[in-house]
């Protein structure tokens, strides 16, 4: 009762928002490191998480990880490196795998665009909409 809330949850929800928005991944993490699938009707979530954080502390492997961090999938050690030598001083690029999926991300351009006033009241005449 006496401690203030700061906004922020559990960190334990981590581990609920993967299972839900991302389960091949952190399913995927979970076998390669428990030799099991999770599931979370029989482990408790207090139980759960200490194996969770230690699934997310490898940023190499997890592909859980790269979900939770929005790249668009998980690079070799090969493609790492050669990111790393080709960068310089005078160009510095975003890495491919930290832009976003064009196939998953989610982008709300409607939202960027404005509306055409003009326009939709000819396309709506032209269509007989009275609206």
């Amino acid at each position: 009762m006496g401690q203030s809330h700061q906004g922020h949850g559990p960190k334990s929800l981590i581990l609920i928002d993967l299972c839900l928005n991302h389960p091949a991944a952190i399913q995927y993490d979970w076998i390669a490191a428990w030799g099991r699938p999770l599931d979370l009707t029989r482990q408790p979530l207090y139980e759960a998480w200490p194996m969770c954080r230690e699934i997310l502390k490898n940023h190499d492997t997890s592909h859980a990880y790269t979900a939770l961090a929005g790249m668009s999938y998980l690079p070799g050690q090969a493609e790492q490196l050669i990111h790393a030598l080709n960068q310089t001083r005078q160009r510095r690029t975003t890495p491919a795998w930290m832009k976003p999926d064009p196939l998953t991300s989610r982008t709300d351009s409607a939202a960027a665009q404005p509306h055409d006033e003009p326009l939709r009241a000819k396309l709506r005449a032209r269509l007989g909409i009275d609206a």
